[in-house]
């Protein structure tokens, strides 16, 4: 897997570089307040998921090769569909065992899968569908992200040369 360490991992939360396009929601402020609207509904203390947070969504559930559980895709689907409804309409809640939280780690976790694949995509000088990168591929090249960060980290910290030897005085 070829990493380049000049493309850092996203900050948590942050918008994704990527424009997110083809997507099944509406664009602009009324699908971005609405999603804002249904997080504070659904969790108060959620920070809000952006403005882009609707096509991020809708990228996920697109995406053939991002490989997620069948709950949280459906979670993810009823959030979309909510969306879809109009604003005075009753939300229902999540299942139980989905939480805000966690769809929306996954619409990070695919963000970042994005952002690795377009890095995989440079390397090999490859449309981005010209060679396989699924989730197992993701986890694999953020394995390898963070162990070069580490050996970075390491490099900068230490030196490869020996330590100085003793200095040599005459008295």
């Amino acid at each position: 897997m070829n990493l380049h360490p000049d493309h850092a991992a996203p900050e948590p939360g942050a918008p994704s570089p990527e424009s997110r396009c083809g997507s099944r929601t509406g664009n602009g402020p009324a699908s971005h307040q609405h999603l804002a609207a249904l997080v504070r509904g659904i969790c108060p203390d959620a920070p809000s998921p952006g403005i882009d947070g609707p096509q991020r969504i809708a990228a996920l559930l697109e995406d053939t090769a991002w490989d997620c559980e069948p709950a949280i895709r459906a979670g993810l689907a009823a959030v979309l569909a909510r969306l879809a409804q109009p604003a005075g309409q009753p939300m229902g809640a999540l299942p139980s065992d989905l939480s805000w939280p966690r769809l929306w780690r996954e619409v990070e976790a695919h963000d970042d899968f994005l952002r690795l694949r377009d890095v995989e995509s440079n390397l090999r000088h490859a449309e981005v569908g010209a060679f396989p990168f699924d989730r197992h591929d993701w986890e694999h090249a953020r394995e390898e992200e963070c162990a070069l960060r580490e050996h970075h980290r390491q490099v900068r910290e230490t030196s490869y040369a020996p330590a100085q030897p003793a200095v040599f005085r005459v008295h």
